[in-house]
């Protein structure tokens, strides 16, 4: 069974995310989409809990030609492998109203890049988490990610501890 998530970015007829992805940084400017360190899907703690201090999600949104022209709302918010949700204050909202350039052809999406820095995000314990977006409500993409201890150094083969 599909999930309205997992279709709403593909129907035209649908504001939706083409593509959203975890970095270091992100910066949208201007039409295009800046993003250092991106792809990611590890993040390596030294000990739980822990707060990571600065990550972005870069994201592109198709907003379709007769969904233009209105106020549009997209939340994130943060949840662990039990679904529970991280943010103390709810998800992060973001309002956005998408005009029709002059010379697009009628019936044409509009492509949107936003990015969301976030900052001392606070992860309790290891294991799964994920971004969940929301266009007016309705899910349109999940970013999955891990946040697991960095591994613990070993000593080489053969060696004696203390030398």
């Amino acid at each position: 069974m599909t999930s309205e998530w997992q279709t709403a970015g593909m129907d035209p007829t649908r504001v939706g995310v083409d593509f959203a992805v975890l970095a270091d940084a992100a910066h949208a400017m201007a039409g295009k989409l800046y993003v250092l360190g991106g792809g990611w899907d590890v993040l390596r703690v030294a000990r739980f809990p822990a707060i990571h201090h600065t990550m972005a999600i870069g994201m592109r949104i198709s907003v379709p030609w007769t969904e233009t022209d209105r106020e549009i709302e997209m939340a994130v918010m943060l949840v662990d492998e039990d679904g529970t949700e991280l943010f103390d204050r709810g998800p992060v909202r973001h309002k956005f109203r998408v005009r029709r350039p002059p010379a697009l052809p009628e019936g044409s999406a509009i492509g949107v890049v936003r990015a969301l820095t976030l900052n001392m995000i606070r992860f309790p314990r290891e294991g799964s988490y994920s971004y969940q977006l929301t266009i007016d409500g309705v899910d349109v993409s999940r970013i999955p990610f891990r946040v697991a201890s960095v591994p613990t150094p070993q000593p080489p083969s053969g060696s004696v501890p203390g030398e």
